[in-house]
């Protein structure tokens, strides 16, 4: 299941919470959402990401511009009950580098992360227990975590 993509002004989550934004400088015109949800617990989450972000590619290149995620939200197992996977994504359609618009790299660094590390260590070994991942990719991303 997919929805349009739709000026983020205009959206409304599809979660208890709405999802949390990176802070931008980014005009409200140029900010989507996009929403998709898996139609049977079979697929994987990464599954339903890699179709959300290649229609948000495709919109993007469409404008002639690439896209840059500045929040995403993803549904927590168990995936039963017509609980299926499921990810909402907001993203901003702007040039590869734009400066203008975004805070300068430094700044960028110190910003808060839109999920806590624990949040995405536990994202990360779900994609483990769910094969999406080696035990090696595990190892690198957790050290990448954990050193931030």
């Amino acid at each position: 299941v997919t929805s349009p993509i739709t000026p983020y002004s205009e959206s409304t989550s599809k979660f208890k919470e709405p999802t949390k934004l990176e802070l931008n400088n980014y005009p409200e015109k140029d900010v989507y959402w996009i929403y998709h949800r898996a139609s049977t617990g079979f697929s994987s989450i990464q599954s339903i990401r890699s179709a959300a972000y290649k229609r948000a590619d495709e919109f993007a290149k469409q404008k002639g511009k690439s896209f840059i995620v500045l929040g995403e939200q993803i549904s927590n197992p168990p995936y039963i009950a017509g609980n299926f996977q499921r990810i909402e994504i907001i993203f901003v359609v702007a040039d590869k580098l734009a400066p203008a618009q975004s805070k300068s790299n430094t700044q960028q660094e110190n910003l808060p992360t839109t999920k806590s590390k624990i949040d995405r260590l536990r994202e990360l070994q779900e994609m483990l227990n769910e094969k999406l991942i080696t035990q090696e990719d595990y190892a690198i991303e957790k050290k990448k975590i954990l050193n931030e």
